[in-house]
């Protein structure tokens, strides 16, 4: 498997984002399958995820986790200093954002929301975007899906830079010219 970080760079399927990708999906299944503390042992934190406030249960398995929690998925300076120890201290080659559909903070659900919260994090972070762009991280947006308590990836890979730009949540200014 190969997947598109940056236009033009590949990474391999053994590289460290890959990795920690297979070990949340696979730590999801184990989730619903019942399974979830069937886990082998890992040190410290796989990835780190942004979630929702709402209460959520152990969606990936019990996997140990850098979790960073904010109602409705706000981006500010203490979440976005929280992301960034995750990425340049602890060296996790995975940041998620993790929505879900029924967010109790008005239009914060959806995967609509986790996009403009992955383009938010690159455009107010230096820090997360050199990562990315260097390839020392991928950003990932996923969804659960309370309903059929199914996660789901939201883009099928890392937001590429170009892309982070063009996600942006639409100004103030423009959403009252509509």
């Amino acid at each position: 498997m190969v997947e598109e970080n940056e236009p033009g760079r590949a990474t391999a399927a053994g590289d460290p984002v890959t990795r920690t990708l297979g070990l949340l999906l696979a730590g999801h299944r184990r989730y619903r399958d019942g399974r979830a503390s069937t886990a082998d042992p890992v040190d410290g934190p796989v990835a780190a995820v942004l979630g929702c406030a709402d209460p959520q249960p152990a969606l990936f398995g019990g996997l140990p986790l850098y979790e960073v929690r904010t109602a409705g998925l706000r981006v500010g300076p203490a979440v976005l200093g929280s992301v960034e120890y995750a990425v340049d201290r602890l060296r996790l080659p995975l940041v998620v954002v993790l929505g879900h559909l029924r967010c109790g903070v008005p239009g914060a659900g959806g995967p609509a929301h986790v996009r403009a919260t992955l383009a938010a994090l690159r455009r107010g972070s230096r820090v997360l975007d050199t990562a990315v762009a260097d390839g020392r991280c991928a950003l990932v947006g996923m969804c659960w899906h309370e309903d059929r308590d199914l996660v789901r990836p939201v883009l099928p890979r890392a937001v590429p830079a170009a892309h982070g730009r063009r996600l942006r949540p639409p100004s103030r200014r423009t959403v009252r010219a509509r």
